[in-house]
Order: structure tokens, then sequence, then C-alpha cells
């Protein structure tokens, strides 16, 4: 599928303020003034969504209380993170001066490592001998490598896994989209002072400040969509439609 520039384009998730958590792959109002139920990661460059929950089992898979204090913050405003920016073996950042720190990243679920941390079975090449499918493709993406991590059954016929992930809202019945059962509701979200109590009583590791609720929580900076819509880019958070 071949878009013409023809001036300012921007999909219908972002025009109806809905987007997919990456880790769920379920549709969510990212409206920030009307109960937005996933939240954007705070880095610029990143264009993920998530449900606090879903994040904070990511972040914190081996201590519920931390979890759960964690996305009570997520969904009272806090800014954070996403596991996107940390390998998944070594637990460290990328460094794009070094080629084995570069990021080799899944091109459908949060799960990150560094080139050097790549494990054997996520492969460059298809191995026929070992029945073991090509997962993993360099060059594709600037100075990292793109792959499909083991999560994710590799269809045959297509070398990639099902193309069936990319979500876009019903326009015609808001309704009918599939929710996230664990959103929180908005009697769930604290309010700011227990919000400061509870990052201080589970003192998270990534030590993020909170920030308002609301358009004001951001600071807005140039985006391919309008300004109004969404406070960061978020190039890629829908995906390529042809992958």
């Amino acid at each position: 599928m071949v878009i013409q520039e023809k001036g300012l384009y921007f999909c219908e998730n972002c025009k109806h303020k809905q987007h997919q958590c990456f880790a769920c792959g379920l549709l969510g109002s990212s409206n920030l003034t009307a109960g937005p139920e996933v939240f954007q990661c705070k880095e610029q460059k990143c264009g993920h969504f998530y449900h606090p929950g879903c994040v904070a089992k990511i972040l914190y898979p081996d201590n519920k209380a931390k979890a759960t204090c964690f996305e009570q913050c997520v969904a009272g405003g806090l800014e954070f993170s996403c596991p996107v920016h940390k390998c998944k073996r070594c637990k460290e950042a990328e460094n794009k001066h070094d080629k084995e720190m570069q990021f080799a990243v899944c091109r459908r679920c949060p799960t990150v490592y560094h080139r050097k941390c790549l494990p054997r079975d996520i492969s460059l090449i298809e191995d026929e001998e070992e029945a073991t499918p090509q997962r993993a493709w360099d060059g594709i993406l600037p100075d990292q490598i793109l792959i499909y991590c083991r999560k994710h059954e590799i269809q045959e016929e297509l070398g990639t896994p099902k193309r069936d992930h990319i979500v876009f809202p019903d326009v015609r019945n808001p309704g009918a989209a599939e929710r996230h059962r664990g959103a929180p509701q908005r009697h769930d979200i604290p309010d700011e002072d227990e919000l400061l109590d509870r990052l201080a009583s589970c003192n998270p590791s990534q030590s993020p400040q909170p920030a308002e609720t609301g358009r004001s929580r951001v600071k807005p900076i140039d985006s391919f969509a309008p300004k109004h819509l969404f406070p960061r880019p978020h190039p890629g958070s829908c995906g390529w439609l042809d992958d």
C-alpha cells in the first residue's frame, strides 16, 4: 500500500484517540481529558501506549506489590519509560555508537535485546536443518535489528507472524472494540496526595516524577499529528500495514 504525500495525514487511531496497548494488543482510549485507558511512554521517540496494569507486570514481574503500586501511579498520571528502552537480558540501555550495544527490537511486543545479548534462536538466517525460521533482519531499521521474538509463531508462507495484529477503531460503532478488562476505573485512580504517598512507599526503581493528569501532564512538541491531539510524536505506533 502506497500513500502519496498530500499534506498532513494521521490515522484513525490518532483521530479518535484510541490506541492499542503494545503489551496485550487491545484498544483503549488515549484521550487524556476523558478518562484514558492507555498511556504513552514518556520517551520522545517512542510511540507505544500501554494499559497501566500491562506495563506494571512487565516492569515488576516478580513483585506484585510494586506492580500494583506502579499500575495505580501510572493511572494517576505518573510518566514512565516503557520496557523497550532496556535490554531484556542485561537490563541496560541502548548505545547507538557501539554496534554491540545497539538494539534488536521486536516488531510485535515490548521485547528488546542488545545485538550482543540476542538469543541464538532469534536468527538472521533460516536454518532448514534445525527447522529454525529467520526471526531477525538487519539493515531495515537504522542502527537496529528488527526481530520477531519467540512469542510470535512465524508463518511459513509469510515469513512473519500472522498479519492480524493492527486494530483500528470502529468509527461506526465506537463501543464495539474489545476493551481491556483490567483498565482502571475513575474511582480506582488515586488523588495527588495519595499518589505521592504510594510513590514514596513502593519506591519504583525507575524513580520517575509524578505529573499532573490531563492535557498539561506533558509538554507538547512537534509531531506529524496536530498538537492538540497528542503531546508527543508516535511514529509507528499503529504499525506497518504490510508486516
